[in-house]
C-alpha cells in the first residue's frame, strides 16, 4: 500500500503564509488558495511546527516569528494579480516585483523556473531608473509597459516578473518560484520545508 501522497508544494506553503494577515479559518484559506481543506490542514500543521503560526477559536494567525518573517518577505517582494488585456488576454496573470535581486544574466532561466512551477510562461521586465521605464530584461527593443509599471512602486534595479497561466493559482506558483530563485530569504525559508 502506497499511503497518502502530499497534494501541495513548498510554493503552496509560501502562498499560505503570505495570505494570513488576520485570523482566518481553514475553509477560507482553502477557498483563497484553491486547495482542499485536508491539504490546507497539512500546510497549517507545517507552519505551526515551524512556529510561524498560532491558532485559536477565531482561526489561524501569524505568530510573532511568522509576522516578522512575512514583513521581511514583503520588504523584498510585492505580489499582485494584474488584469491586463494587452498581454495574453485569455490568461490569468500574476506579477511579482523583486526589489534589488541578485544579478541575473539570462532571463530565459527565470522563464524556465516559472514554467517548471506551473505557469504557461513569464515576461521578465527590468526597471530602468534613468528613464523611469520598464524594459524587457534582455532585449534591446522598446515596448510600452507604463500601464504595468504604474501598479508598482519601482526603484533601483527592481525586476518585475509577469507569470501567466490558465489559473491564478498556477500563475502565482510560477511568479513565486522566480521570487524564491532570486531572494535568499525566501530560498532559506523553502529549505526549511
Amino acid at each position: 500500500m502506497v499511503g497518502n501522497l502530499k497534494n501541495y508544494t513548498k510554493i503552496d506553503i509560501l502562498r499560505c503564509l503570505l495570505r494570513i494577515e488576520k485570523p482566518v479559518s481553514r475553509a477560507e484559506l482553502s477557498r483563497i488558495l484553491d486547495l482542499g481543506e485536508g491539504t490546507v490542514r497539512s500546510i497549517l500543521d507545517i507552519l505551526k511546527e515551524n512556529n510561524f503560526l498560532e491558532s485559536n477559536k477565531n482561526g489561524h494567525y501569524l505568530s510573532p516569528k511568522g509576522d516578522n518573517f512575512v514583513q521581511k518577505i514583503k520588504n523584498n517582494i510585492v505580489l499582485k494579480n494584474i488584469d491586463l488585456d494587452s498581454i495574453f488576454p485569455e490568461q490569468k496573470k500574476i506579477a511579482v516585483q523583486i526589489k534589488s535581486p541578485k544579478n541575473i544574466e539570462k532571463s530565459y532561466i527565470l522563464r524556465d523556473v516559472a514554467v517548471k512551477n506551473g505557469a504557461e510562461g513569464a515576461i521578465i521586465l527590468k526597471y530602468d531608473k534613468s528613464s523611469n521605464k520598464l524594459r524587457i530584461f534582455d532585449a534591446e527593443h522598446e515596448e510600452n509597459f507604463d500601464e504595468i509599471g504604474s501598479k508598482f512602486n519601482l526603484s533601483g534595479k527592481d525586476l518585475l516578473i509577469i507569470a501567466y497561466a490558465d489559473s491564478y493559482k498556477l500563475a502565482e506558483h510560477g511568479a513565486l518560484a522566480v521570487a524564491v530563485e532570486l531572494d535568499d530569504d525566501l530560498r532559506n525559508l523553502m529549505d526549511k520545508f
